[in-house]
């Protein structure tokens, strides 16, 4: 229903939804915009912009500390669709085929009402776990770089493993693509203590709940 009424109501639906709903409405305006031309992703671009930007939180005072949460988590996404609309700009991206739409994790709404994800070759189904008003990560070209090796591997039936130095984002980079997937993330501290027999059981663990493992330190 969100994605249909096109302006979702902020004060009403749940974060998550709203912004799916948000994101589904970008890939498609967008898709319209790069077979129409330059001009049409620049009025995109402003025309999204004002949106976010008039809107009012005053009038629900009691509300308000969980509608700014809302919108937060809208503006850090509209920031990405807007780097998405310049990227798209700076290569002249005309086709719906180009590298630069292709690689971008894009959203779609299927004839059956579910929400399906894509990223160059890979095509996920959006899993609907409740995430809760939880805080978006700012997207980076790193970012990106990280999601786009992720995706191309879970698509080949793979795993991932960021690798850097501590503090730099690994962990909170595959917690923000599991929230992005509509998945559970459990992220699991390992040391030498983990064996074969304990990685058996995360693992069931992990296929009975439907959830994703984030193993950190296992180089350990």
């Amino acid at each position: 229903d969100a994605v249909t009424a096109g302006a979702s109501d902020i004060e009403k639906l749940p974060s998550q939804v709203i912004c799916i709903a948000e994101v589904v409405g970008f890939a498609r305006n967008c898709e319209q915009a790069i077979t129409s031309g330059k001009a049409a992703l620049q009025s995109l671009k402003q025309s999204r912009m004002r949106r976010l930007i008039n809107e009012q939180t005053s009038s629900y005072p009691a509300n308000v500390p969980v509608t700014l949460l809302k919108i937060k988590a809208l503006v850090l996404d509209l920031v990405h669709n807007m780097d998405v609309v310049d990227q798209l700009l700076a290569a002249g991206t005309t086709r719906l085929e180009d590298w630069q739409w292709r690689k971008q994790l894009r959203y779609y709404l299927t004839p059956e009402g579910t929400v399906k994800m894509m990223m160059v070759s890979a095509s996920f189904d959006y899993t609907y776990e409740y995430q809760g008003n939880f805080p978006k990560l700012v997207h980076t070209p790193l970012t990106d770089k990280c999601y786009l090796t992720l995706t191309q591997a879970m698509h080949m039936g793979y795993g991932g493993c960021p690798y850097g130095p501590a503090g730099t984002g690994k962990t909170e980079s595959v917690k923000a693509l599991g929230g992005a997937f509509g998945r559970q993330v459990l992220v699991f501290n390992c040391d030498e203590g983990i064996d074969s027999k304990s990685m058996g059981r995360i693992f069931m663990g992990l296929i009975k709940c439907g959830a994703w493992g984030c193993f950190d330190e296992f180089n350990r």
